[in-house]
């Protein structure tokens, strides 16, 4: 540790590891939104929701409740700026990619590297219970991750290395702490 105390950022991407329930999800939801769309405004100011209307949202509740206690939180942090450098250094832009050009490394295989000297820990969302995830893992978990999935690891990976370390704000926390 720095004579400073100084520890570099940490955040946490949350991984919902059953998204086989995104499609009874959307139906559901579908549903409800027709149901709702079937009941008048002026009969909603009276009698806000029939019982139809209310045992559909709670299916699509219950489909998201199970979706939340499938997800993982996996914790990253920075690395220190020479292992970054070196990190970079390891994979050069390609010549033909302007995303590439603009951050100064090939985006398609920086996380390999980076990704699993960034893994800090891994626990349940819904009970806490730590998971045995490491960096060693990082490989062969990612291969069954969606492209969207595994963009927000790398974009987090990103934005911890290059990202701003101001102190965040809150509008609402400091609104509510004045009153």
């Amino acid at each position: 540790m720095s004579k400073l105390g100084i520890t570099r950022p940490t955040a946490v991407v949350d991984l919902v590891t059953n998204l086989d329930l995104l499609a009874d999800h959307q139906v559901a939801r579908e549903e409800l939104d027709r149901l709702n769309k079937l009941t008048p405004a002026s009969e909603r100011l009276n009698n806000p929701y029939s019982k139809e209307i209310r045992a559909q949202a709670k299916k699509v509740a219950d489909l998201e409740k199970k979706m939340d206690d499938s997800t993982v939180c996996v914790k990253l942090r920075a690395l220190k700026k020479a292992k970054w450098a070196e990190v970079v250094a390891n994979h050069p832009p390609r010549e033909d990619n302007d995303v590439d050009a603009a951050l100064g490394f090939n985006t398609d295989t920086i996380a390999d590297e980076a990704m699993p000297l960034s893994i800090v820990s891994a626990w349940e969302k819904d009970s806490g219970n730590k998971i045995d995830f490491t960096g060693d893992d990082w490989a062969t978990e990612s291969e069954e991750f969606t492209d969207a999935q595994f963009a927000e690891f790398a974009q987090t990976l990103l934005n911890l290395n290059r990202g701003s370390t101001t102190i965040p704000f809150s509008q609402i926390a400091s609104a509510v702490n004045r009153t």
